[in-house]
């Protein structure tokens, strides 16, 4: 016998009709080629039928109110009925996916049998291409997403010629060791005994309780301090989110739509944007989320808001129960940009998961449930739809298998995880890797996204949206480089011809320099050393003058002077130092020459002789 848990038991009390609270897996299998057969009956064929059931698919619901019991508790059925939880169904032809999804719609907003262990498995045949399918649902009081995952994957076959001897039903689930878990019949008790461990195990909650509220307090206080400071944004404090088409009553009728993208994508996309898988998966249901809203035009101002869980299951723990905490980020609908809004969805997941990474297992368990009391308790007494959620949607990411499975021979080629629905939030996004892909399951209410098909294809779209922006990215800065790398080439090739005109003018420069140095030489030359220079040269000529007068006196002396006229000769080598040189025309034999200049008066000539004058 073991008891639920707080969370595990809340998945129970808030059940309703129109809100079941399972979840569920829709797995496409391709059966060999050629094949011919009845494949599920086949396969039960060879299964050992008698081995029996293991936890969690034998446990069923035990305790009365009538005998003082509280709290749910878990109980081995005695009485396992494998006809009741194994069903057989064949779509008619053509068998495409619109009939699968159509017929697990209807299925899943079934409710569960509380008399009998909490799963079903509905074995689908007649799917067009050669395949089958398996629709496994079960409570999520006895599983969480990632233990549903874990338990599927240690069903199944990484050979293609494994054949089964059992069904994932008999198989056992993996435990933590050192808390081994044995489902058995429960022990008979007096009432005594049976109400003190009720209320004990109340009393447990009621502290659990006060101590999570205690511990989130303070974080919630500064979460709200970072709103008023603007911060809001980063850090969405729950019930903050704005009204949409989303956020109202539910009926007990479900749409189900699928898509699937490549992993390899998803992760380059990541690895060039810097973002997580989670990230870029949320920034990708955050286009087609705005694009379905702006197609029946209700896209609110605010940005959309969103729960994601988060598991804080310890390694190597027992697969049963619930162990998930949940974060609130923001969804940035109102940025029209897919990359700016990728940022900003960045900034507030690790923001979200920074504040979950400091609170203890325990807080961070039952924080989940702390978010969800409000519209879980309004669901229990029937007036769903009258608190607004804590976020508009929950988005669920779950980590799949990486390797290739098969069943008895036939491949696993799609899983689709199906979740649970709530008033006020009338959609659900789940999300699974496996292999080389990625699978959106999405859950939604019959009357309020009867369209649900259009938002699958608008996923696919908005995935294609964000490569392309970063290829618009990548593309605009690849042409930036390009002309900045043109621009430094201009650049370099008009500096260097700079560089090549400079010495041509410095070397006219330096000519006319030259130039200018040689005429102002010239010019100082004839001002000063020619003046000079002629100074020297009057002197000369008057030295030779001199000297020619004293010979003309001499001359005179001696020689009779003729009566001849005289004639006045300028002489032009005397540079204006001698005005005029009188030269006198006498007889071949005589000469006088009488220069312009003072010269000492000759001396009286004897008699009998005639002077010049005369």
């Amino acid at each position: 016998m073991r008891r639920l848990n707080i969370q595990d038991s809340a998945f129970l009390t808030v059940e309703t009709d129109e809100s079941p609270t399972h979840v569920a897996g829709l797995q496409i299998l391709q059966l060999p080629p050629r094949y011919k057969g009845n494949f599920f009956q086949e396969m039960f064929d060879r299964f050992d039928l008698s081995a029996p059931p293991q936890a969690p698919f034998n446990l069923k619901l035990g305790g009365q109110l009538s005998k003082l019991e509280l709290t749910p508790r878990w109980v081995e059925d005695k009485d396992f009925d494998l006809d009741y939880h194994i069903r057989f169904v064949r779509l008619p032809e053509p068998g495409t996916m619109e009939q699968l999804t159509a017929l697990v719609s209807r299925l899943h907003g079934q409710r569960l049998d509380r008399a009998h262990p909490l799963w079903e498995c509905y074995c689908i045949e007649g799917i067009e291409g050669n395949r089958v399918a398996q629709y496994i649902k079960i409570h999520h009081a006895l599983v969480d997403g990632v233990a549903a995952m874990s338990i599927l994957s240690s069903t199944l076959s990484r050979s293609a010629r494994h054949r089964q001897d059992k069904g994932f039903w008999q198989m056992p689930v993996t435990r933590n060791k050192k808390v081994p878990v044995k489902a058995g019949p429960a022990p008979k008790r007096d009432m005594v005994s049976l109400a003190l461990e009720s209320l004990s195990q109340v009393a447990e909650g009621v502290n659990t309780t006060t101590r999570t509220v205690s511990e989130l307090g303070g974080k919630l206080l500064r979460g709200g301090f970072h709103i008023l400071s603007g911060d809001e944004r980063d850090a969405p404090l729950p019930f903050q989110a704005p009204p949409t088409i989303f956020n109202t009553t539910i009926c007990r009728h479900r749409r189900f739509g699928v898509a699937t993208l490549p992993l390899t994508r998803i992760k380059d996309t990541g690895k060039n944007l810097d973002a997580t898988v989670n990230d870029i998966v949320l920034a990708i249901c955050a286009g087609a989320l705005r694009k379905y809203l702006q197609v029946h035009k209700a896209l609110p101002a605010k940005p959309l808001t969103t729960m994601c869980p988060v598991s804080v299951r310890p390694k190597d723990a027992e697969q049963e129960g619930n162990s998930i905490s949940m974060i609130i980020t923001t969804l940035a609908t109102d940025v029209d940009d897919p990359l700016k809004r990728l940022e900003v969805i960045k900034r507030s997941s690790r923001a979200a998961k920074d504040k979950v990474n400091h609170l203890s297992r325990e807080a961070a368990t039952n924080y989940s449930l702390l978010l969800n009391a409000a519209v879980l308790a309004t669901n229990a007494v029937g007036l769903g739809g009258t608190v607004p959620p804590p976020a508009n949607l929950v988005i669920s990411n779950v980590p799949g298998p990486r390797e290739q499975l098969y069943v008895n021979g036939a491949k696993l080629v799609a899983n689709y995880p199906m979740s649970v629905l709530v008033h006020s939030q009338a959609l659900n996004i789940t999300v699974t890797s496996y292999l080389d892909s990625i699978d959106f399951g999405l859950m939604a209410d019959r009357e309020v996204v009867p369209d649900v098909d259009l938002m699958a294809d608008l996923v696919i779209e908005a995935a294609q949206e964000l490569e392309d922006a970063f290829e618009k990215k990548m593309e605009l800065q690849a042409f930036q480089a390009a002309e900045a790398l043109a621009a430094h080439k201009r650049l370099k090739e008009a500096q260097a011809e700079a560089g090549k005109k400079k010495p041509a003018r410095k070397k006219a420069a330096a000519r006319k320099t030259t130039a200018k140095k040689k005429t102002a030489a010239k010019k100082a030359t004839s001002k000063g050393p020619v003046a000079k220079t002629g100074g020297k040269r009057t002197a000369r000529l008057e030295a030779k003058a001199k000297t020619a007068a004293r010979r003309a006196r001499k001359v005179a002396k001696q020689t009779p002077i003729s009566e001849e006229a005289t004639t006045t000769v300028p002489d032009p080598k005397l540079n204006g130092a001698l005005q005029t040189l009188d030269v006198t025309t006498v007889t071949p034999e005589t000469v006088v020459v009488t220069p312009a200049v003072e010269t000492p008066a000759p001396d009286k000539p004897a008699e009998g002789y005639s002077t010049a004058a005369e």
